[in-house]
């Protein structure tokens, strides 16, 4: 294995584990964390965390989504970041104050608005009327819309550097490609569409990197139940790198966490996630983009896994 990425693999294992040591919270969450820290390439301070919750309890109501769901997560995007936490907060509600105009009741917006307050200098009402005219368009296509999804990703794409004009034209020939072409589930298609409308190239050959990359490493259970830890996967294999060498690289990280014993048995769609985080970190560095798309994942599987705790404890009450 090349240096730099035995470097890349070996601090995230570390990552983890330190994490699981010093932090009660779930495995999902702790992923999550690592990751914000190693984008901002800084070491993990568990006392910034700390502090950055108590400013977050102090400044939101007890039945806030930013005090309900991930705290942590929401604290560790303030604490990896050189901004003051009553700063970053205040950043945060102007830009969520926009969103309300149109989606009040949306559960996604909250990572969508500590995203955007971590990046200097964006103009929040801008973001808010490209989002919502990318959102306008695909509804008045009558695509099929999950209003948490499509939001989120309306606000990523909005605060993206380059994105194509005929954006939503592309996401609807590539959702169209993944769906008829592929037999893949809708909002499998959807979340890939998504994310290969951050790449260069045509919809087409896009969509046919992705699947080469996608389809030889995955099952039809992986494609059509487990298929967010697959959504990173498209964009690796949209980087102008060739195949195999993608998949030369692939396989020795895979070994490699596998190797680590952090990961069970059931547990491969887990380290195929992790495999792609650290080749993009590996591939192209801290890209913001990248980072937005692949919190906006980890913060959803961290909320799937947290929900479905809270049900087998009420069920045991």
């Amino acid at each position: 294995m090349n240096e730099l990425l035995l470097e890349k693999c070996t601090k995230f294992v570390d990552d983890k584990n330190e994490l699981s040591r010093n932090i009660f919270s779930l495995e999902q969450e702790n992923v999550a964390i690592a990751y914000i820290y190693s984008h901002f390439e800084k070491d993990i301070n568990y006392e910034a965390i700390k502090i950055c919750e108590r400013v977050i309890s102090k400044s939101f109501s007890f039945t806030s989504p930013y005090r309900v769901y991930m705290p942590k997560i929401y604290a560790a995007m303030i604490a990896a970041t050189d901004i003051e936490p009553d700063e970053f907060i205040s950043h945060a509600k102007a830009f969520e104050e926009q969103f309300n105009r149109s989606f009040s009741d949306n559960s996604g917006l909250g990572l969508l608005s500590f995203t955007a307050a971590s990046l200097p200098g964006l103009d929040y009402k801008s973001i808010y009327y490209k989002a919502l005219s990318i959102y306008n368009q695909m509804k008045d296509l009558q695509r099929s819309l999950t209003n948490d999804l499509d939001v989120v990703y309306a606000g990523i794409l909005a605060m993206a550097p380059s994105i194509k004009e005929d954006v939503v034209d592309e996401l609807v020939i590539m959702d169209d490609l993944l769906v008829h072409d592929y037999k893949l589930p809708k909002d499998f298609s959807r979340r890939l569409s998504y994310a290969l409308a951050f790449c260069d190239g045509t919809a087409t050959q896009k969509v046919k990197n992705a699947m080469d990359f996608i389809v030889p490493i995955t099952s039809r259970w992986n494609r059509h139940v487990g298929y967010i830890y697959y959504v990173l996967h498209a964009v690796v294999a949209n980087l102008s790198i060739p195949l195999y060498t993608i998949q030369k690289d692939y396989e020795e990280v895979m070994k490699y966490l596998k190797a680590s014993r952090q990961y069970g048995l059931f547990s491969k769609p887990e380290r195929a996630l992790h495999a792609c985080m650290i080749l993009l970190s590996y591939y192209v560095g801290n890209n913001t983009s990248i980072y937005t798309l692949t919190n906006a994942i980890l913060y959803t599987i961290a909320l799937i896994k947290a929900l479905a705790q809270q049900r087998q404890r009420l069920l045991h009450i």
